[in-house]
């Protein structure tokens, strides 16, 4: 049988497959000695990574029983341990707290002496082991939080928890025991691999749970650094068995430090297994390389012959040439030169199309509107550089008026700001990526949420039951505590800024925002907010800080838990009105389910009075934790992706203003203040 001389892309083929075979090879022999290295440094990277996560879940477990017992603590009832009001208080407390692994509560006289105890059945001698003043057990301190003290003791081998609670005043003592058997999962790592060992103990080299009953099998030089506690780290150390690959890192705000080991030859191992999976790999490369020269003639050089006479005829049809004025057409196995000049004649026919593809901001490409908002529109975009999606929010910043100077200063106000968020690095704040100037104003690059925002799902769903409304309202505290502790106070919570992914993630976007159209006014004579969302203090005085947020947070889960907002109206002034002087009903007269605790925050986060709401974001956050982990509430995006389209309001002739920024001038404060007095 006769072959047909190869054409030019059957030839190309062949060569593309031999230079990318040559580099393989070359990679794989040249690198060998690299592999050693490259592994060691990925399980130490692995262990450094455990220790780390190990101790941030350690302190978790601890700060959580903390804020139990100082809430607790701080509680009316037990202003008079002995009464009928605090044996029931604690009853009660117990079995709510059951499920988070607390055995019993005591309350103590400012002599330590006991006072009263609740405890659970079948754990007497774990409780008297943990509260013994003279327990031979070690006990290890845990400076938890600056008001509380915590101990740890392993009777029985198992631990137990002692966390402590000055009462108001003086007054004496709350003990909280707790069973810290759920830590031992800490150890259990599958990511370490085999022989590994991860262990937590205390600075005096104590282990309190692990893989390891004590220190003996680390080598000395890990635990010399280890167990200072006062930094984290990874590296290689020298033991009598050969080198040891090891990481350490300090529990936070506690006397206590994870350590973990695993001898280096694992990973040199996994590096002698690499090599012959490579050798291997470039086997399966040349035969692959054999079968497709064999394939490429009836596979793909004739199908693409195929194609170009069919290109040819349908630019012949359309009255669109393939070939120059005067060209003659070749002869012989070009098929690249046909190639190209047939796509070049279709290419002609979609010019048009092709100028929709080619609208950029900066280096972003624009790929469609999403939005718009007060000081610009949100364009879903893709970064061409590092190959992702993105957010591209523009701010116009070209108003009438604008000089120069006033142009540079709010240009100088958002960079700052985006420069503070992107410092954050939080999971529920929105990631900013990039900041630019154009002619026509500014735009920011963010994160692409993949899903809807709280306000879509509102208006869909009508109300979000308590499960649903718990871990949502715990998001957006953690996003306002990490805001917050950056100096950024957010200025315009609502739902519109509340996205929800479908991936279950919980993000506050628009940070900033708010305060730089704020800038963008006419300095003083206004206050940006959204009508129904901004506190009672910025509207009778124009300032806005951190409690505002916390207020904006207790009317969005109002409006979650109850499908209605508190203060809404029929027009702006109706709206300022009820912000200012509306009581707002319990939320457990009309919600099924309601727990009194969750009621109770959101009527405090409502108050009229800012000293009067929770003190910061973060406890906030903490009370709604614990009110979600005692009753067991996740969350879960609970709407259907092909139904976005928000239904409308009903039940009521009473409405908010669509969720959009506006301004509130100093006369309708001004009004607003006089009604009042003249009701008064």
């Amino acid at each position: 049988m006769r072959f047909p001389k190869p054409s030019l892309l059957a030839r190309v083929a062949l060569s593309l497959a031999a230079v990318g075979l040559l580099p393989l090879a070359i990679s794989s022999f040249g690198l060998v000695d690299l592999n050693r290295d490259a592994m060691v440094d990925q399980v130490l990277h692995t262990h450094l990574v455990a220790a780390q996560s190990a101790a941030v879940q350690v302190s978790a477990f601890v700060s959580t029983r903390d804020s139990l017992a100082r809430g607790a603590a701080s509680n009316p009832a037990l202003l008079d341990p002995r009464s009928p009001e605090a044996r029931s208080f604690l009853a009660d407390n117990l079995g709510a707290w059951a499920n988070l692994g607390v055995l019993a509560v005591e309350v103590a006289d400012p002599r330590g002496e006991r006072v009263i105890q609740a405890q659970l059945r079948g754990v007497q001698e774990r409780v008297a082991a943990a509260l013994a003043p003279d327990a031979r057990l070690p006990l290890v301190a845990v400076p938890a939080m600056p008001a509380t003290s915590a101990t740890a003791a392993t009777p029985g081998g198992g631990l137990t928890l002692r966390i402590t609670a000055p009462l108001p005043n003086g007054a004496g003592l709350l003990r909280l025991v707790c069973d810290g058997g759920s830590l031992r999962d800490l150890a259990a790592l599958d990511s370490l691999g085999a022989e590994a060992d991860l262990v937590v103990a205390d600075r005096q080299g104590r282990v309190l749970l692990g893989t390891a009953p004590d220190l003996s099998a680390f080598p000395g030089g890990l635990t010399k650094v280890a167990l200072p506690g006062v930094v984290r780290g990874a590296g290689r150390f020298e033991a009598p068995d050969g080198e040891i690959l090891g990481a350490y890192a300090p529990v936070p705000e506690s006397d206590w430090v994870v350590v973990s080991r695993q001898p280096a030859r694992v990973a040199e191992a996994v590096a002698v297994r690499l090599r012959r999976r490579s050798l291997l790999a470039i086997g399966a490369a040349l035969l692959l390389i054999g079968a497709l020269s064999v394939m490429a003639w009836g596979g793909m050089v004739r199908p693409i012959r195929e194609l170009i006479e069919g290109q040819r005829r349908l630019a012949g049809m359309a009255g669109l040439s393939s070939l120059e004025p005067g060209e003659d057409r070749p002869k012989g196995g070009d098929e690249i030169g046909d190639l190209r000049r047939a796509f070049e004649a279709l290419e002609r026919s979609l010019a048009d199309r092709s100028l929709l593809d080619n609208i950029f901001l900066g280096r972003y490409q624009v790929i469609e509107p999403l939005g718009t908002g007060a000081m610009g529109s949100v364009f879903r975009g893709w970064d061409p550089k590092l190959q992702r999606p993105v957010a591209l929010k523009t701010v116009r910043l070209d108003r009438e008026g604008f000089e120069a100077g006033r142009r540079k200063q709010l240009l100088e106000t958002l960079l700052r700001e985006a420069v503070t968020l992107a410092r954050l690095s939080h999971p529920c704040v929105v990631p900013i990526y990039d900041v630019e100037d154009s002619p026509e104003g500014a735009f920011i690059a963010m994160g692409l949420v993949e899903g809807v925002n709280l306000e879509t799902l509102l208006w869909r769903k009508g109300r979000l039951s308590p499960s649903q409304a718990v871990p949502l309202g715990a998001a957006i505290a953690r996003a306002l505590e990490a805001a917050h502790a950056n100096g950024v106070v957010h200025r315009d919570i609502k739902p519109a800024n509340v996205l929800l992914g479908w991936d279950g993630s919980i993000l506050v976007s628009d940070f900033g925002i708010a305060e730089l159209l704020a800038a963008a006014g006419e300095g003083g004579k206004m206050i940006v907010g959204t009508p129904g969302y901004v506190p009672p203090e910025t509207l009778e005085q124009g300032d806005y800080a951190r409690p505002g947020d916390l207020f904006a947070l207790g009317v969005v889960l109002y409006r979650s838990l109850r499908g209605v907002h508190p203060f809404a109206g029929g027009n702006l002034s109706d709206i300022v009105r009820a912000t200012l002087t509306r009581t707002v009903p319990p939320l457990s007269r009309t919600v099924p389910d309601m727990p009194i605790e969750l009621d109770r925050l959101v009527l405090g986060l409502l108050e009229k009075d800012e000293t009067a709401r929770p003190s910061n974001a973060g406890a906030v956050a903490a009370e709604l934790e614990v009110i979600a982990a005692a009753r067991g509430y996740r969350w879960s995006l609970d709407l259907p992706r092909d139904t976005l389209e928000p239904r409308a309001a009903s039940g009521s002739t009473q409405r908010l203003s669509r969720s959009r920024t506006i301004a509130v001038t100093n006369e309708q404060r001004e009004a607003q203040r006089k009604e009042r007095e003249r009701r008064a």
